[in-house]
């Protein structure tokens, strides 16, 4: 198993990124599926040049700006994150619009609060109501 690391920005056209354990390999996709099966051809493109074999199986990490993570995750309440973070959330919508950026610290504060609520709700499961 390879992770392999793509750093996402996103433009009028969909999505590119950076395949950052592999310099210079980019690629482009107008969704985030596409980009996934683009990543892979790119790969394929590479290894082929350098005569290796890709490693298999391929795991994808994206990594995203925190502005546009926002963009993308526009469903999330953020004061409700704010708020659970331990953040101000005037400050955390200007972090969400671009108007400020983020210290390390504050990233790990809500890059930690994201992954503990994907925690929660992969462990929730849903029943219809009992009358």
């Amino acid at each position: 198993m390879s992770r392999v690391t793509l750093i996402i920005e996103e433009n009028k056209d969909g999505f590119w990124a950076q395949i950052q354990e592999y310099e210079g390999v980019f690629t482009h996709g107008e969704t985030l599926e596409e980009l996934k099966k683009n990543a892979k051809e790119a790969l394929q493109l590479y290894f082929g040049e350098t005569n290796n074999d890709i490693p298999e199986p391929l795991i994808f990490e994206f990594v995203f700006d925190i502005r546009e993570f926002f963009e993308l995750n526009d469903y999330i309440n953020i004061s409700k994150l704010a708020e659970r973070s331990g953040i101000n959330p005037s400050l955390l919508r200007q972090y969400a619009r671009g108007i400020k950026y983020p210290g390390e610290k504050q990233i790990l504060k809500i890059q930690a609060t994201i992954r503990e609520i994907g925690s929660e709700l992969t462990k929730s499961s849903l029943t219809r109501a009992i009358n």
